[in-house]
């Protein structure tokens, strides 16, 4: 199951899990060679459907283009198919067709087959985890490029007329919420149709009649207002049920028979702002003690079950942090449903990192694609309090500048009610940013005392006095440990290096009034970029604070013991 609850109630669903044929295609003559329609079953692998290609010892390196294959059986209905994460492009083929493609690995996309004959039917994917100077992420990124089909594929039977997306907005007033539900319903079939559409949320609910043309879309707006709300809040995360749900008659020959249709989330009433140097959950300061988190594991890759997720969530929370940095991409919805349930908060990410003035142009319409796609499927969760733009970009050059600026317009324009910041080395590199006068708080990157020597207290002193009164939130620092590396000398890559410098720092950013929080890099060690494996000690970012097993550092217990009480 890709979430912790249930999606819908009516819909038959199948999720496509499990061993499909699998062929690396590192020359591209897949598709000279039509492997959409013949796909050569008979010199094909199996691999499992979700993982990371490189997570399987023969793949482990393996950076390019590959084919997936598989077959299903269906009676006479419509499925709509949706992709939960395809690592990097990715094209899909229903029995020879191409039905649907795809850029980014992290952002779902669906595919709808409408009216298929009863019987078998064919699946292929290619996927491609190539990195080049116009994808997003880039080439030189520092993490690894991992492959495949990593989250579920969901097949799901859908009558003519269907739920096809659900955003909710709404106003506090005290302990009522005033609530708008914008729901689209698809057409699929040639007649018009009026069914009746209802809007729950908790308890509370409403009804209306939507008209939608043959073969066309339409979208509504409900409102109903919700009495006597629980707000959600870290000490007490309290989510509601949401549903949008249809019924009405078929809207072709097969006209007088009834139809259902419901699509379910999850939302958390709770207010997100700033005053002066702090960040307010329903009009409360919080402080942040977080820890970024890379999607990655030894075993799993960048697919990791639910067991993995709970597993990671438990030792942050163990570690007495509050907050977790999704780092430098969406991660996995079930990961931030867990946040929901736990009351763990979340800065959220795309991945532009370390984009320049050279490639600025060519990854602006991507950013924002990205961006749009990861507010659109995330704007429900409560944890998120802020959605993150960039990772230390040239934020000093206009272009970037200019290009960041409308990737903050286009988030306010799909959700304005969570705080929209950029994380940024360019103060640590010695230039000032341009980006952080439009960003709600300001996320600053630096590693005083692991890639340079320096002062934290001044340097925290120069991006106060540099931006105004807004909050400060570190949202990186720390250094590297090999694990088991201990020396009396405290030298560099050994755990207890890493450890007081990490203590030292913590103690730090407490103390500042106008130091909003922190999160460190980084909760585990992880694969790191292949081009830059020969400069990494065991090919990894050994930042972590556990390594890539999980198994805890001397770090990890430093901040478990400075957060204890917290």
């Amino acid at each position: 199951m890709h979430r912790t609850f249930e999606t819908t109630t009516e819909r038959r669903r199948r999720t496509l899990d499990g061993q499909w044929e699998f062929l690396a295609d590192p020359e591209n003559e897949g598709y000279d060679a039509d492997y959409g329609e013949s796909f050569p079953t008979e010199v094909a692998d199996r691999i499992s459907v979700p993982s990371s290609w490189n997570a399987h010892t023969e793949y482990a390196d393996y950076v390019g283009p590959a084919w997936y294959r598989r077959t299903f059986e269906t009676g006479e209905e419509s499925l709509l198919f949706t992709f939960h994460g395809v690592a990097h492009d990715a094209t899909v083929y229903l029995d020879g067709e191409e039905v649907a493609s795809h850029e980014g690995s992290y952002t779902p996309f669906t595919a709808l087959a409408r009216h298929l004959d009863a019987g078998e039917h064919e699946l292929v994917v290619r996927a491609d985890n190539t990195r080049g100077e116009a994808t997003l992420p880039h080439d030189d990124a520092d993490w690894f490029p991992h492959g495949g089909i990593h989250r579920e594929v969901v097949a799901e039977t859908v009558p003519d007329v269907y739920v096809r997306d659900l955003a909710v907005e709404y106003d506090l007033y005290g302990d009522e919420a005033t609530v708008e539900a914008e729901v689209t319903l698809h057409n699929v079939g040639p007649r018009p149709a009026e069914p009746d559409l209802t809007v729950s949320v908790g308890d509370a609910s409403v009804t209306d009649s939507v008209a939608v043309e043959g073969m066309d879309a339409a979208t509504a707006t409900l409102g109903l207002d919700v009495e006597d709300v629980d707000r959600w809040s870290p000490d007490d995360p309290t989510l509601y049920d949401v549903e949008a749900r249809l019924h009405g008659e078929q809207a072709d020959e097969r006209e007088g028979d009834a139809f259902a249709d419901d699509l379910r989330d999850r939302i958390g009433f709770r207010t997100v702002s700033t005053a002066g140097r702090e960040i307010l959950i329903n009009g409360e300061p919080v402080d942040i003690a977080g820890v970024n988190r890379h999607e990655d594991h030894p075993e799993w890759g960048s697919a990791q079950p639910l067991r993995v997720q709970e597993r990671d969530l438990d030792l942050i929370r163990r570690a007495g942090c509050n907050a977790v940095r999704c780092s430098h991409y969406p991660n996995h919805p079930r990961f931030l449903d867990l946040c929901d349930e736990e009351g763990v908060l979340v800065i959220e990410e795309i991945p532009m990192w370390q984009v320049d003035e050279s490639t600025m142009t060519s990854s602006q319409e991507r950013a924002q694609r990205a961006l749009v796609e990861m507010i659109e499927r995330d704007r429900h969760h409560p944890s998120i309090f802020a959605w993150s733009l960039s990772n230390e970009c040239a934020n000093d050059h206009p272009t970037v500048v200019d290009g960041t600026r409308q990737l903050k317009w286009a988030a306010d324009g799909v959700d304005d009610s969570r705080l929209v910041t950029a994380a940024s080395n360019t103060d640590f590199e010695g230039a000032t940013d341009e980006v952080f006068d439009f960003c709600d708080f300001l996320s600053v990157n630096a590693y005083w005392g692991w890639y340079r020597d320096g002062d934290w207290d001044e340097f925290l002193d120069g991006i106060a006095a540099e931006y105004g009164e807004k909050p400060i939130v570190v949202t990186e620092f720390g250094a590297g440990a090999v694990p088991g590396e201990r020396t009396h000398e405290g030298r560099k890559w050994s755990e207890s290096y890493q450890a007081d410098l990490l203590a030292d720092c913590v103690d730090l950013f407490r103390e500042r009034d106008d130091v909003a929080g922190f999160a460190v890099w980084q909760f585990c060690d992880t694969l790191t970029d292949p081009e830059a494996a020969m400069t990494r000690p065991r090919t990894h970012n050994n930042k972590g604070i556990v390594d890539e097993h999980r198994r805890p550092k001397e770090a990890y217990r430093v901040l478990r013991d400075r957060l204890a009480d917290d």
